[in-house]
């Protein structure tokens, strides 16, 4: 239970430590001189999408964070010696 509550957690963490940067690049962008609003418009769909596959990557070793809390230790050592 406690596992679960600490994944949860970082989890929490880790999407608002990425929201912040995210918003940081954006700021850092918009105060560039010189930019057109396309340009700004074509930098923030890359920092988007690279911020959506991270989040992607992280919520995939969450669920696995999940899954090892919840599963049984049968079902899991099935697993990692079917992995080796």
């Amino acid at each position: 239970m406690a596992i679960l509550f600490l994944g949860a957690l970082m989890g929490s963490a880790i999407t608002l430590t990425i929201q912040w940067y995210g918003r940081r690049k954006v700021k850092a962008a918009l105060a560039q001189e010189g930019l057109t609003p396309t340009r700004q418009t074509e930098l923030l769909v890359n920092e988007n999408e690279a911020m959506r596959g991270q989040m992607l990557r992280l919520e995939d070793r969450l669920s696995v964070m999940e899954r090892i809390a919840t599963d049984s230790s049968l079902n899991l050592g099935r697993e990692i010696e079917r992995l080796r």
